[in-house]
């Protein structure tokens, strides 16, 4: 046989030569019925199932660091100083967030990193600048329980 007769057998491409027997089929170990494993009535019972465990609130595990948490500035220049918002917040502080300065890529990156912190950590997130007369874009990241209102974070922002 020539090489390529013998590549196109040893890839499947050449004739088919079935004068060997299938040692498959004429396995005793399998019955002519067909696999046992789907039939039903030779299937052992099945042990009882245990009940399933239903989902219970439980209490935060992050314990507030102050009574009242303290509302702090942040006016990032790049995406580096995301730091300057994530560590306040991780901490149970509220953070303000003066974007003003940033490009919009950036900024939009930043809000996207301060969603993160929001969605990780239970807290929640106002745009300050929506509803006002301002050019500046400011957005304020709030911890879980804390006890602090928009007005107070507009006034901490200059807005009021």
């Amino acid at each position: 046989m020539s090489f390529f007769g013998s590549a196109k057998e040893f890839f499947g491409l050449g004739p088919i030569e079935n004068n060997e027997d299938d040692a498959y089929f004429e396995d005793s170990r399998y019955p002519e019925s067909g696999s046992s494993a789907y039939d039903r009535a030779e299937r052992p019972s099945r042990i009882e199932r245990p009940e399933r465990v239903e989902r219970r609130e439980v209490p935060s595990s992050r314990p507030s660091y102050r009574a009242t948490p303290r509302i702090v500035n942040a006016a990032p220049r790049t995406y580096n100083d995301a730091k300057e918002i994530g560590e306040p917040f991780r901490d149970g502080d509220a953070v303000v967030m003066d974007l003003t300065d940033l490009d919009t890529a950036d900024a939009k990156r930043i809000v996207d990193f301060a969603a993160g912190l929001c969605f990780a950590l239970r807290g929640s997130m106002h745009n300050l600048s929506r509803g006002e007369e301002t050019t500046k874009r400011l957005f304020a990241i709030v911890p879980e329980h804390a006890n602090t209102d928009k007005e107070a974070l507009k006034r901490s922002a200059g807005l009021r």
